[in-house]
């Protein structure tokens, strides 16, 4: 005899029951961004879900249900496995709120928490002030000047020893000119002496 009505529910009843207790065993998905959930515009920014060990496919659900895409497993060990989904350049379209979900062979988990996609302008790296910035060149120039130092030193040594070569030079010549004139005035009187005088002492 066929069953009836009656017991054709009630054996409905108690598969959605056990299908339900089934979902419910499956531990909820974790959901985060990186580098994080606020990204510059136009800069890339992954999606990062994390399930259980045995995961067969992650679905990323943006703002809905209805609104998804499935992911693979990108990598898989003993106790986790993950998957992420690249957003290579954040624009408007891609803000919203994602959420996770996975597949096993025991059915679909439960949805992750909802995580925020912000978008904003990219934010001025935190350069030094205009006096930090100033002072920057100071080594530079300080090294250059210690580079031309040496050459500095040397050129005005070079100098000052050929300025002192050509006075000495000078006070050699001068020497020899007036012991030569000395030498010429001593030897006058003996050249001009009268003949027969006596000779002094």
């Amino acid at each position: 005899m066929a069953p009836g009505p009656p017991t054709l529910l009630g054996l409905a009843l108690c598969l959605a029951q056990m299908a339900c207790t089934q979902q419910g065993t499956l531990p909820r998905p974790s959901i985060s961004a990186e580098p994080g959930s606020v990204v510059p515009w136009g800069r890339p920014v992954s999606i990062v879900c994390r399930g259980p060990a045995g995961v067969m496919t992650f679905r990323v659900e943006k703002d809905n249900k209805y609104n998804y895409k499935e992911v693979a497993v990108t990598s898989g060990g003993e106790q986790e496995t993950e998957a992420r989904f690249h957003i290579t350049v954040l624009r408007e379209d891609a803000v919203g709120r994602y959420r996770c979900i996975y597949q096993t062979e025991s059915g679909w988990s439960e949805c992750s928490e909802a995580l925020s996609l912000e978008g904003t302008e990219e934010a001025i790296s935190a350069l030094p002030t205009g006096g930090s910035s100033e002072s920057r060149p100071q080594p530079t120039d300080s090294s250059s000047q210690t580079a031309h130092t040496p050459q500095d030193h040397t050129l005005e040594n070079g100098v000052r020893l050929g300025v002192a070569g050509m006075v000495l030079l000078i006070l050699v010549a001068i020497l020899a000119e007036a012991g030569h004139g000395q030498g010429r005035f001593q030897r006058r009187p003996q050249e001009w002496r009268p003949k027969g005088a006596p000779q002094r002492d």
